[in-house]
C-alpha cells in the first residue's frame, strides 16, 4: 500500500505541476537537510527600531508565512522566533473587543512600517495615552508592525478570514504552567481533563458503572469509525499535496523508522509478558502483536488535544498511522507459526503448559488419514470451547505463517483501506486546489469542521467499551495490569528517542506535535486491525485479554494522562539534545 501511495503521489504531482501556480501561495519548503545553521536567533524588538528586517532562520516542514500589518500589544517584547497569540479586533458600542484566532504561533519576521524608522511614533512614546478595558491597562492606540507568522494547513484560511473581518493584534504567548516539568504536566492534565473530548470519554466510562440502560448503536459506531479514518486521511493527503518531493522523501524514511520501531515493540512486549506474567505463550504473543500495532482512536484523540493546545505536527503523520499498524500483525503471525511448529495443541497450549492435548498438526494429519481414535476426544469433553475454524486454521498454517487470506486482511482490512483511500483522494484534490481552491471547499466543511464533534461521540462509545473491558482483568494478574499501564510510557519514550535520532541524522527538527503523535503510535495498542487478523489466523488465543489490556488499560491511560506526559517528554528530549545540521 505504501508503494501504491508513493506512485500516486508521483503521478499526481506530475499531472498538476504544469497547471499549478504555486507562486501565489507562500509555501515554505522547510530547512535544507544540509543546513549548517539550525538555530533560531531572538532579536530584541525584531530589529524594527532601526528599520531592519529580521527573519527566522529555519522553518518547520510544510509551513507557510502569512504577512500582515498588525497591532502589537508590547513591541519592545517582540522577538523573532518566539510564540505569539493572534486576535482579531472589532469595534463596538462599548469599545474594542479582541477575539482569539490562533494561539502559540511562531513569529517569523518583523518589519517597521514605512515612514516610522526615523522617529518614534506617538503611540509608542513614553507619554502615550492608555485606557483600561476589562481590568487591563491597554494603549489607546496600539503600535503597528508588518509581521510574518508561521502557519500551517487550515490555519491559513482561518487567519485570512480574520484579517478580512477586522484588524489583527498579536501579543506574547504566555505559558500558564509554573514549577518546571511537573508543573507543566499538572497544568496540561487539568486542562485536558475538562476538554469536551475527555469529558465525553468519562461520560461513557460512567455508563456501565452507574448501570445506565444505554447501548451505543452499532451502526453509528461503525459510521463514526469510517468517518474519522477518511477524515484523517483526507486532511493528511490535502496537506501532503503542498509538500515538495524532498519532504515526501523525509516522510518515507520516517515510515521505515516507524515500521522497524513497532516491530521491535511487538517482540519486546511478547518477551516482557512471558517474563513477568503467567500467561500462556500464545496469549503473550497475541497481546504483544496488539502493542506492535497502533490505535486509530488514540491517534485521533491526540490530534484533538494538539489542536486545543495549539501544537503543530507534520502533515504526513496520517500515513504513519497506516504504516505502523502492520508490524504487529506480521510479528504475531511469525511467532505463532513458530509455536505451531513446536507442537502447540488445538487449544493453544504448549507441551510444558497445563492442559496440553498433543501436537495439533499430528492430530490433523491423523484425522486426514482416518487413524484418529475416539478416545482422543474424551479428554477434551470438559475443555473450554474452541472456535470451529481451529482445525482449518492449523491445517492451513502447517506450510507457513502467511496465506493470501491473511495477507489480504493485514494489508487491505477496512480500516487501512479507508485511511489510505482518504490520503490518496485528499492528495489529488489538494493538488487540484492549488489551481482552484473551491475544489476542496465542500469536503473540508465535512471532514474538518465536523471532525471534533464526531470524535466526541466516538470517545463516548470508547468510554463505555473501556469500562466494560476492565472486568476482564480480574483473572489476569497484577503483572498484566501493570504492563497495560507502564508499557505505553516505555514504548512511547522509546519511539520518541528513535524519532529524535532520525531527526538528528537528517539535521531536521520535527514539530513537537509530531513527537506526540509518534509516541501514541508506539505506545498505543490496536483494537481494530489486529483483532480482525486474530479471528482469522489465531483463533486459539484468548479474545478478551488483549482487548482488556488495549482498551481497558492502555487506551484509558493514554487519553487521560499519557498524551500530556508524552508532550512534556518530547519537549525535554528536544531541549536536552538540540538538532544541528
Amino acid at each position: 500500500m505504501l508503494i501504491v501511495l508513493v506512485l500516486m503521489v508521483s503521478v499526481a504531482g506530475q499531472a498538476f505541476a504544469q497547471n499549478a501556480d504555486t507562486s501565489a501561495i507562500p509555501i515554505i519548503l522547510g530547512q535544507s537537510l544540509k543546513s549548517k545553521d539550525n538555530k533560531v536567533e531572538a532579536v530584541p524588538n525584531g530589529g524594527a527600531e532601526k528599520g531592519e528586517k529580521s527573519e527566522l532562520k529555519t522553518l518547520p516542514i510544510g509551513s507557510r508565512i502569512f504577512k500582515a500589518v498588525v497591532e502589537v500589544a508590547h513591541p519592545d517584547e517582540l522577538k523573532v522566533g518566539e510564540s505569539v497569540d493572534v486576535s482579531v479586533v472589532a469595534i463596538g458600542k462599548e469599545g474594542s473587543h479582541a477575539t482569539a484566532v490562533l494561539k502559540n504561533v511562531r513569529l517569523h519576521s518583523v518589519e517597521s512600517l514605512p515612514g516610522t524608522t526615523d522617529q518614534v511614533p506617538p503611540e509608542e512614546s513614553d507619554e502615550a495615552e492608555t485606557v483600561v478595558e476589562h481590568g487591563h491597562e491597554l494603549p489607546a492606540v496600539f503600535p503597528t508592525r508588518i509581521v510574518g507568522l508561521v502557519v500551517k494547513g487550515g490555519e491559513v484560511e482561518k487567519i485570512r478570514l480574520a484579517d478580512a473581518q477586522g484588524v489583527l493584534r498579536i501579543s506574547e504567548h504566555v505559558h500558564k504552567a509554573t514549577g518546571g516539568m511537573l508543573g507543566e504536566i499538572a497544568n496540561n492534565f487539568v486542562s485536558n481533563l475538562f476538554q469536551p473530548l475527555l469529558l465525553f470519554f468519562f461520560m461513557g466510562f460512567a455508563i456501565p458503572l452507574l448501570r445506565v440502560p444505554f447501548e451505543f448503536p452499532k451502526a453509528l459506531y461503525q459510521s463514526l469509525t469510517i468517518y474519522l479514518l477518511v477524515a484523517i486521511g483526507w486532511h493528511g493527503g490535502e496537506l501532503m499535496a503542498e509538500l515538495p518531493s524532498s519532504e515526501l522523501a523525509v516522510a518515507g524514511g520516517l515510515a521505515a523508522v516507524g515500521f522497524i520501531v513497532n516491530g521491535t515493540i511487538g517482540l519486546s512486549a511478547t518477551w516482557i509478558l512471558r517474563a513477568f506474567t503467567p500467561m500462556r505463550r500464545i496469549d503473550a504473543v497475541t497481546v504483544g502483536s496488539y502493542y506492535g500495532s497502533d490505535s486509530a482512536g488514540t491517534f485521533v484523540t491526540c490530534l484533538g488535544i494538539l489542536a486545543a493546545l495549539g501544537l503543530h505536527h507534520d502533515s504526513y503523520m496520517p500515513v504513519m498511522l497506516a504504516v505502523m499498524e502492520i508490524p504487529g500483525c506480521l510479528v504475531g503471525l511469525f511467532l505463532i507459526s513458530r509455536l505451531r511448529g513446536s507442537g502447540m495443541d488445538k487449544l493453544g497450549n504448549m507441551p510444558d503448559e497445563p492442559g496440553y492435548l498433543g501436537d495439533a498438526n499430528a492430530l490433523v494429519a491423523d484425522a486426514e488419514s482416518g487413524d484418529v481414535h475416539s478416545e482422543s476426544y474424551e479428554d477434551t469433553h470438559h475443555s473450554p470451547p474452541v472456535a470451529k475454524s481451529v482445525g482449518a486454521a492449523v491445517a492451513g498454517h502447517r506450510s507457513g505463517a502467511l496465506n493470501l487470506k491473511i495477507l489480504h486482511e493485514v494489508f487491505l482490512n477496512p480500516g487501512l483501506y479507508m485511511l489510505f483511500g482518504g490520503i490518496i483522494v485528499g492528495f489529488i484534490s489538494g493538488r487540484q486546489a492549488l489551481v482552484d481552491p473551491h475544489v476542496v471547499e465542500g469536503p473540508n466543511n465535512l471532514f474538518l469542521t465536523m471532525f471534533k464533534g464526531a470524535l466526541c461521540l466516538f470517545l463516548l462509545e470508547m468510554g463505555i467499551t473501556a469500562c466494560q473491558r476492565l472486568s476482564d482483568l480480574k483473572t489476569a494478574g497484577i503483572g498484566f495490569v501493570l504492563f497495560g499501564v507502564l508499557a505505553p510510557v516505555l514504548f512511547a519514550t522509546f519511539g520518541m528517542c528513535a524519532l529524535h535520532a532520525y531527526s538528528m541524522a537528517l539535521g531536521h527538527q520535527f514539530e513537537t506535535g509530531t513527537y506526540a503523535l509518534f509516541a501514541v503510535l508506539c505506545g498505543a495498542a490496536s483494537y481494530i486491525a489486529v483483532p480482525a487478523v486474530q479471528r482469522i489466523a489465531i483463533p486459539e488465543a484468548s479474545p478478551t485479554l488483549p482487548l482488556a489490556a488495549s482498551l481497558g488499560l492502555t487506551f484509558t491511560w493514554n487519553v487521560t494522562l499519557g498524551i500530556p506526559i508524552y508532550i512534556e517528554i518530547a519537549k525535554k528530549i528536544i531541549e536536552f539534545m538540540p538538532v544541528t545540521g
